[in-house]
């Protein structure tokens, strides 16, 4: 079942107009503030389901602020939206009781693909979480097909927007097509990536759909 109640912790007046009003057209009871004080306080005026906390609030880390939210309502499942945060800061939101991280700047559409890992099963975890982020990827085709062959497909370009033990959904300027098999590495040194993609492991496109300068495209591990 959906959250009864969100809230909103940015200090970007922004990001906080833009939570509300998406969250208000799902009909879902939402409230933002600026500072980790009001949020606190906030909180135990008035317990929330779901938080977004901003990596950096101007009186708190957002993963302090995160252990305090935790430790006010421990059921309290919070979203970290940081920007540049990078691996460690990433595996410092998760290991201080994040279920997600939303790498800004990010899309309605990644505020919706988590409200579906939470609430889906509610209140029960996901048994295969995905995790959002935006990665740079090095992508090859295995076994392109005649007419690509010309082509040079084992240095293609792509961005991971999510990612899990199945599989991830990624964005790149290349055609994909369904049926496809990839290869998919990241290009930096991403552990927390690695842990789920192992660099050689194939994986096949199992959905397509047009996107801003390309494809989005969902790839399964095949083995």
């Amino acid at each position: 079942m959906p959250p009864n109640e969100v809230l909103i912790v940015d200090d970007d007046r922004l990001i906080r107009w833009a939570l509300e009003r998406e969250f208000a057209s799902r009909k879902i009871d939402a409230r933002s503030v600026a500072t980790a004080a009001d949020a606190l306080a906030e909180i135990r005026r008035r317990p929330c389901d779901l938080v977004f906390v901003a990596a950096n609030v101007p009186d708190a880390g957002g993963v302090d602020l995160l252990r305090e939210i935790r430790g006010i309502r421990a059921d309290a499942k919070v979203v970290v939206m940081g920007g540049d945060a990078g691996e460690t800061g990433r595996q410092h939101a998760f290991a201080g009781g994040a279920l997600q991280f939303l790498e800004k700047p990010f899309s309605i559409q990644d505020v919706h693909n988590i409200l579906r890992t939470v609430f889906d099963d509610f209140p029960r975890r996901r048994e295969t979480p995905r995790y959002f982020c935006r990665i740079p990827l090095r992508l090859s085709i295995v076994d392109p097909a005649p007419e690509e062959a010309q082509y040079d497909l084992n240095h293609l370009s792509g961005t991971a927007a999510d990612f899990g033990t199945r599989g991830l959904r990624l964005y790149t300027g290349y055609p994909l097509r369904v049926g496809q098999r990839v290869r998919a590495r990241a290009d930096e040194e991403n552990g927390h990536f690695r842990k789920f993609v192992p660099p050689e492991s194939p994986a096949q496109v199992v959905w397509v759909a047009p996107a801003a300068e390309g494809v989005m495209a969902g790839l399964r591990f095949v083995g």
